[in-house]
């Protein structure tokens, strides 16, 4: 897959009227080069995340100075151009799962999900998937698939290996309390905003690759 930028903007727009995150809130960066392998094809970055060593490589791509021109005021997300593997099918499911992250961090706030990264940081390959933000994610995206894709397309996605987690994922009953429980500590929790944005509809970046 290829990504376009309108088609990218539609889908964003799609995906964020789904999840009930304002459009206009969302900066995602199109890092113009093909997904390395092993790399995550796209990932999200919460409002007062920065980019640091650790940092997935999609945002390291992005940089760190860029993402920051962002933060504090918008949701950022950042995606390969290139994602060879992965069918144009793929896009929407892939951002409705990012975008339950930017409605968790609304709904709970930067001190849990910065509570839930760590987490994240110890969790191994195998766990991954299995964390409760990853699995209410999941389960958003799947079921975001299930309403807007038709039976042919969700049959493509299905045959791809890192995709089927989407469609195998239950929505935790308890994400706050089964993520701090796997952390072993407290933390506040409550809802955060941004302040409000004047754009409608989401804003892309072109990050050229020299």
């Amino acid at each position: 897959m290829t990504v376009e930028p309108d088609h990218l903007v539609a889908e964003l727009a799609a995906a964020a009227a789904d999840a009930g995150v304002d459009p206009g809130s969302l900066v995602a960066f199109v890092v113009d080069a093909v997904r390395p392998p092993g790399a995550t094809p796209i990932a999200y970055l919460q409002p007062a995340g920065r980019v640091r060593a650790g940092t997935v490589a999609v945002f390291r791509a992005v940089g760190a100075s860029r993402a920051a021109g962002h933060e504090g005021v918008a949701h950022r997300l950042a995606l390969w151009r290139e994602l060879p593997g992965l069918p144009r099918a793929a896009l929407a499911p892939m951002l409705r799962h990012e975008l339950e992250h930017a409605r968790r961090w609304e709904r709970s706030g930067t001190a849990f999900y910065e509570a839930d990264e760590r987490l994240r940081a110890t969790a191994g390959a195998a766990d991954y998937a299995q964390l409760p933000t990853e699995r209410e994610a999941n389960a958003a995206a799947g079921a975001y698939a299930r309403r807007v894709l038709d039976p042919a397309a969700l049959e493509r996605l299905a045959a791809v290996p890192e995709l089927r987690a989407l469609f195998a994922a239950e929505l935790p009953h308890d994400v706050v309390g089964e993520t701090l429980a796997l952390l072993g500590g407290a933390v506040a929790v409550g809802p955060a905003s941004l302040p409000p944005s004047a754009r409608r509809s989401p804003l892309l970046e072109l990050v050229s690759r020299t």
